[in-house]
């Protein structure tokens, strides 16, 4: 199974998994799909997001849906506006948004001294 796989299958089988609201989960789904590495930043498009989430997206409600998805370990969303000279934000600029899906080793447990029951060392 790949790595996205992988995730989606730990976050499935997490406790807080149910805790997660529609758009929280649609918006992991889409930055981990997204997702070239996991664990290093990348861009995700805008008209991605607002074809996952709805045309009527804004920066505000990523944000939000981004925080909370940090609170929960899985993603940092961040979000930056395109400027023109001087810093100021452009009229009608759709903004910038940067994501990066963590890994969740964390989420099988407490450490463990070997391999899971049923997985053998290095199959991952």
């Amino acid at each position: 199974m790949d790595k996205p796989g992988k995730l989606l299958k730990l976050v499935c089988r997490s406790r807080w998994f149910v805790s997660l609201s529609r758009e929280e989960l649609k918006l992991y789904l889409l930055l981990l799909v997204s997702a070239v590495r996991i664990g290093q930043e990348e861009q995700i498009a805008w008209e991605v997001l607002k074809r996952g989430l709805g045309e009527s997206l804004t920066a505000e409600k990523i944000e939000r849906l981004g925080h909370a998805l940090g609170r929960h370990g899985l993603a940092r969303v961040r979000v930056t506006y395109p400027s023109e000279g001087g810093g100021r934000p452009r009229g009608n600029a759709a903004p910038v948004v940067y994501s990066t899906v963590f890994d969740l080793e964390r989420l099988r447990g407490p450490a463990s001294r070997g391999p899971r029951r049923g997985q053998e060392e290095g199959n991952d």
